[in-house]
């Protein structure tokens, strides 16, 4: 059954986690960046699945400079499967309907997927004003869209365009933002952070 932290969680899958089928052998896999998001790896990501989930994970590094975790879990690959989450490339992913049709789900999915797939850095406007841009991009330009709805029916002013996301494959995908410290102040209000180098950017940047 679906909840907010079952739609937090998929949020986080969305962004860095990963399953498919090897000779018979279910596998999940969740992989951050091996420096920036070690600490929200240990600190968050891996207690939410050992709680919801009831496993045990052993995390580690991977070649390519990520820092994560694989379990052999039939149950886990299966029941991400009935939610309509698919195995292998996410290219066409898109959020469940079991969150979508859900005001609190979805804002919980956004809060995962930001702390995985998203961005908080800074830009100078006229050349003297510093102003904070919240940014997420995807190859899935329907899930993109999907989030975009969502934040404009909930009042946020938002930006999106295209990008080539993957400069190998030349994948073309969609980046949205939100700028301003209004809308900053209002993401963490509605949405809220659990990353904790977002946690920390925002509060230096609301404190100015």
């Amino acid at each position: 059954m679906m909840n907010e932290k079952i739609a937090e969680e998929t949020g986080i899958h969305v962004g860095d986690g990963s399953m498919n089928i090897y000779n018979g052998v279910y596998c999940y896999t969740l992989a951050c960046h091996h420096i920036d998001d070690r600490e929200f790896m240990d600190s968050y990501a891996i207690p939410m699945y050992q709680q919801l989930y009831v496993v045990i994970i052993h995390p580690r590094n991977w070649s390519k400079g990520t820092y994560g975790f694989r379990i052999h879990n039939k149950e886990v690959v299966e029941f991400k499967q009935s939610m309509g989450l698919s195995l292998g490339k996410k290219t066409n992913i898109q959020i469940p309907e079991s969150i979508l049709e859900n005001a609190n789900f979805m804002r919980a999915f956004i809060r995962g997927f930001f702390a995985t797939d998203g961005s908080l850095n800074t830009f100078l406007a006229n050349k003297k004003t510093i102003y904070p841009r919240i940014e997420m991009c995807n190859v899935s330009k329907k899930l993109i869209m999907q989030i975009n709805d969502f934040l404009v029916q909930s009042g946020f002013r938002t930006s999106t365009w295209v990008i080539n996301k993957n400069k190998k494959t030349w994948n073309e995908g969609l980046r949205l933002t939100i700028t301003g410290f209004e809308m900053l102040k209002k993401w963490q209000d509605e949405i809220g952070f659990v990353n904790p180098k977002q946690i920390r950017k925002a509060s230096t940047l609301l404190k100015k």
